[in-house]
């Protein structure tokens, strides 16, 4: 090798080792500055979990319990009470209140879950303190990413020291276009580190448009989609002639818009949001059916949607037979007829509920001689409608009360019907009573629940006297004994 060749490899030996050198310094460089900037981000930094979750130890109060002798029996003080569970001593203890026990370890416990709106297997997890692979595990469920029902039962190992869930607080923020943790946090009043942990993001915080984040509070956390606050379906169990409450929140502005089993759903104004009311007919098939929600102000809202499954009601079929001088009642022009005048009186509503709690039944005399959802039969025709109500017995003259408060909109003879009184409660919800001798009350009559409104009878197609009682919700007729079992909206 030249002379020449040995100076030209030193020289090339030294280049390198000095980026090496170099490469090193701004290494060591990093190591030093990360950690500074780390806590700047999140000045008290969450450490790893260890172990599987820690169960807490939770006492239901019972009757005649109070702080006292609650923390006497766990050998704890009330002021620990009192700070785990964001108590003061002006705070009353109610029965069945679960109250966190300081130091105290429980033990896990088998319950069941009813699957609500929106519940994702992370969320449930986190109600529960377990873990969505253990939820999967113990349900024998297969993918992690399939949709759930409204309404499906899981079985899950609870790890909150009861059977109870310990919801998830807080209130959505949805990330804008520039937003950064920093700004959000000065939102909120809170640090970027708080916001970080409760939506288990890793250093470094990389937040994009569109992206939903939990900002710690008190209020009850939904896990929804986009800007929805909260959606609430009840009940959750929906069968042939159920009626279903929706309930919604955004945190946009607009109003919402909704499909469920091929009806639209008609939205009110309700305390923080908005609520509708919808029916499924006796007709409707058993099966899954999607509920479609959507909305729109100064832009549109995400879609939300999610399956609910219909139960079969196990109707029978009722066999009516009608003497020769009503069969003129049975051509199918006449009922046409009718329904479309009376769809025009069930469309039109008050935007308000006039009524509270339970309906009552309608009559003292409470012998059903025909239950809804049957599919009927006249003179051993074909079987092209069913039965929209409830008949209860009762002769000429039994007094006919008003279920619950509302206004009449409609009390008139009709071909099929009889002497027909219709009832608007509100919220697309009204009730209809047929076949009446006399009628006590006109149009735009106010009636409180028990005032009596009619006469029992048996005009129209009627084989006998009896009361004829109907529930419409926007124009679908429903089962009236679930509006007296079930208090709606």
């Amino acid at each position: 090798m030249s002379v020449f060749d040995k100076t030209a490899k030193r020289a090339k030996n030294a280049k390198v080792f000095s980026l090496r050198l170099r490469v090193l310094a701004l290494t060591l460089f990093i190591g030093l500055l990360l950690p500074l900037v780390v806590w700047a981000q999140e000045a008290t930094p969450t450490p790893a979990p260890s172990g599987g979750p820690v169960i807490p130890l939770v006492h239901t109060v019972a009757e005649g319990e109070n702080l006292t002798f609650i923390a006497n029996t766990y050998g704890v003080t009330v002021e620990a009470l009192l700070a785990v569970n964001n108590l003061s001593n002006a705070d009353a203890l109610s029965v069945g209140q679960q109250l966190l026990i300081p130091g105290g370890e429980g033990e896990a416990v088998v319950t069941a879950h009813t699957v609500q709106a929106g519940d994702t297997l992370a969320h449930i997890a986190a109600l529960f303190n377990t873990t969505p692979d253990e939820i999967m595990a113990t349900n024998r469920l297969l993918n992690r990413m399939a949709p759930l029902l409204i309404g499906q039962p899981l079985t899950v190992v609870s790890r909150t020291g009861s059977a109870q869930p310990q919801p998830v607080t807080g209130t959505p923020h949805v990330v804008g276009t520039g937003e950064s943790l920093l700004t959000i946090a000065a939102q909120h009043n809170l640090s970027p580190a708080e916001i970080a942990a409760a939506n288990g993001l890793a250093y470094p915080y990389y937040l994009f448009p569109g992206q939903r984040l939990r900002i710690p509070g008190t209020a009850v956390y939904h896990d929804l989609p986009g800007e929805w606050v909260q959606v609430q379906v009840r009940p959750t169990s929906l069968q042939q002639g159920s009626t279903v409450s929706i309930y919604v929140q955004n945190l946009l502005d607009g109003i919402p818009t909704g499909s469920l089993a091929g009806q639209p759903l008609r939205f009110f104004p309700y305390e923080q949001g908005y609520l509708a009311l919808a029916g499924i007919d006796a007709f409707t098939e058993p099966g899954r059916y999607m509920l479609q929600l959507a909305g729109s102000g100064s832009r549109p809202w995400m879609p939300f949607q999610q399956e609910i499954p219909i139960f079969s009601s196990g109707f029978g079929i009722q066999q009516i037979p009608v003497p020769e001088e009503q069969s003129a009642l049975l051509e199918p022009q006449v009922r046409q007829q009718e329904d479309e005048f009376l769809a025009t009186i069930y469309n039109q509503t008050a935007d308000s509920a006039a009524w509270e709690g339970l309906f009552q039944l309608p009559v003292t005399t409470t012998v059903v001689t025909a239950g809804y959802g049957d599919g009927r039969s006249y003179n051993g025709g074909p079987i092209e409608i069913y039965h929209t109500g409830v008949d209860f017995a009762g002769g000429v003259g039994t007094p006919i009360l008003a279920p619950a408060d509302g206004m009449v909109v409609f009390a008139a003879p009709l071909r099929l019907r009889g002497n027909v009184i219709i009832i608007d409660h509100g919220l697309g919800v009204m009730t209809a009573y047929f076949h009446l001798s006399e009628m006590f009350v006109a149009p735009g009559t106010a009636v409180s629940t028990g005032q009596m409104i009619g006469a029992g009878g048996s005009t129209g197609l009627s084989t006998g006297p009896h009361l004829h009682w109907d529930v419409r919700v926007n124009g679908v007729p429903v089962n009236p004994m679930q509006w007296v079992e079930v208090a709606f909206p």
